[in-house]
């Protein structure tokens, strides 16, 4: 990936922090107050006025379909036989749907802490329905804002009559880096049900693009030669038998997939291959997060 997908990435990733900053300063502060056992907190909720993000998350979408789309174009000027290709489409009614009704949550958050602070109850309870407010704000708008972002570069591979290929991060978990490398043709979804753990547990149906999970930080890109998509199968591999992952990841399931993938005899240097056997027999990997 170069500087400029890399930079084009982060700051879809980070739409979705600055549309909702204000509102979780507040909740930060709050954090603070509680941790001092500092009583005028009540008084802070009991005063304090819903923020309004809808609008502001919805505008992100907009925005993270964009830059999905220009990332896409940006490719495409690098294969000279397709010329500038104009942006199509907007964001689908699902992106949207996901962060529609943060307002109205917001508001029966903030009624539940003052209801709450009113009766004097402990501090920790008065802010939690604030707090887990914020979380999921952070969760619906970074999959909105993931969604929307391969939805504009699906849109303009489409347009190009080009496949998309599905990318993975290294350290993925065992669902996205078995579609790492797979390629979906221009108006086709990419198959569900595909996994290097134990299938039960894979999407069974189809998928125009990433999200797969809450929080998944896959992506797509216009196809530009099959070595490339090649190349990220080989490295889903070797990112398999390495044991690198997250910690949000079981051990067990990392060592069920590199124990799976290894009955498959799969194409990587010897030394991956006895390091991964290794990590098979003794239960674990020391690779985690490296």
């Amino acid at each position: 990936m170069s500087a400029e997908d890399a930079l084009a990435k982060l700051e879809r990733q980070v739409l979705a922090a600055a549309s909702v900053g204000d509102f979780l300063k507040r909740v930060a502060t709050l954090r603070v107050l509680l941790g001092r056992e500092d009583e005028s907190v009540r008084r802070i909720v009991l005063a304090w006025v819903a923020p309004r993000l809808e609008a502001q998350a919805l505008a992100a979408v907009l925005d993270a379909f964009s830059l999905g789309a220009n990332d896409a174009l940006d490719i495409l000027e690098t294969m000279d036989e397709y010329g500038r290709i104009k942006r199509v489409g907007r964001p689908s009614k699902d992106a949207k749907d996901i962060v529609r009704g943060i307002d109205r949550d917001g508001r029966k958050a903030l009624e539940q802490a003052q209801k709450l602070a009113r009766a004097g109850a402990a501090l920790d309870a008065v802010t939690a329905p604030l707090i887990g407010h914020a979380n999921r704000v952070s969760s619906r708008i970074t999959e909105a804002i993931n969604r929307a972002g391969n939805e504009g570069a699906t849109a303009i591979a489409d347009a190009a009559g080009l496949p998309t290929v599905w990318v993975a991060e290294y350290n993925a978990c065992v669902r996205c880096l078995a579609y790492s490398g797979r390629i979906a043709k221009p108006g086709k979804d990419f198959p569900g049900g595909l996994t290097y753990g134990r299938p039960k547990y894979a999407t069974q149906g189809p998928l125009p693009h990433p999200p797969l999970h809450p929080y998944c930080r896959c992506t797509v890109e216009p196809l530009r030669s099959k070595e490339y998509a090649t190349t990220l199968r080989r490295e889903a591999d070797r990112s398999v038998l390495r044991g690198f992952s997250l910690q949000s990841e079981s051990m067990r399931v990392r060592i069920d997939a590199t124990e799976r993938l290894l009955k498959r005899s799969p194409d990587a240097p010897k030394s991956v291959i006895e390091y991964a056997r290794k990590a098979v027999k003794r239960g674990r990997f020391v690779t985690r997060g490296a």
